[in-house]
Order: C-alpha cells, then sequence, then structure tokens
C-alpha cells in the first residue's frame, strides 16, 4: 500500500528480520524499523482520511509538510533515510489522492 501511494515501504528490513535483530541484540535496529513502519503507517491513514473526506486537501497537505519538517530536522539517519526516499518515490502532483 505505502509503494501505490508514494511512500518509501520498506528500507532495507523487515518484520521477519526481527527475531534474528533481537537474538543479537540489536534494539537499536528494530526501534528503526518500527518508527519507519509507523511513518508509513500514519502517512497512509492521512492519505485515507483525505479520500474519506475528513480531512481537507489543504489540511491533508500541512500536516504532510510537518511530517516532512520533522524528519528533516531529525538526527537520526533512518529518518534521513526515510525522507530521501520518500521525495524519490513520492509520486507526480496532480495524480489524485
Amino acid at each position: 500500500m505505502a509503494a501505490l501511494l508514494g511512500l518509501p515501504g520498506k528500507l532495507g528490513f523487515s518484520g521477519d528480520q526481527v527475531w534474528d535483530a533481537w537474538s543479537a541484540g540489536d534494539i537499536l535496529r528494530i526501534r528503526r524499523y518500527c518508527e519507519t513502519d509507523v511513518l508509513n503507517t500514519y502517512l497512509i491513514y492521512l492519505r485515507f482520511d483525505l479520500m474519506r473526506g475528513r480531512l481537507t486537501p489543504q489540511r491533508y497537505e500541512e500536516e504532510v509538510a510537518r511530517v516532512r519538517a520533522l524528519l528533516a530536522a531529525g538526527t537520526e539517519p533512518h529518518f534521513g533515510e526515510f525522507l530521501r526516499a520518500w521525495q524519490a518515490s513520492a509520486a507526480p502532483p496532480g495524480n489524485g489522492a
């Protein structure tokens, strides 16, 4: 769903890798995976609310801009990676919601 909406989706780590990362004590990698998963989920939710009419197009764009600004200001490397992947995969403007 994320890819269909021009979002990054998974960034080189997936749910089937969590157990091995946990076993190896790689909590940081799990945390980063979960945080980017939440970002995708939230952005999908925003688009869904736009389609349902619960968000105006202006409010939707404002919230998306807020998420982009938070990612750009973040110091964690996975936030920058997410933002770059999002910019690279974003659907062209004017393609509808």
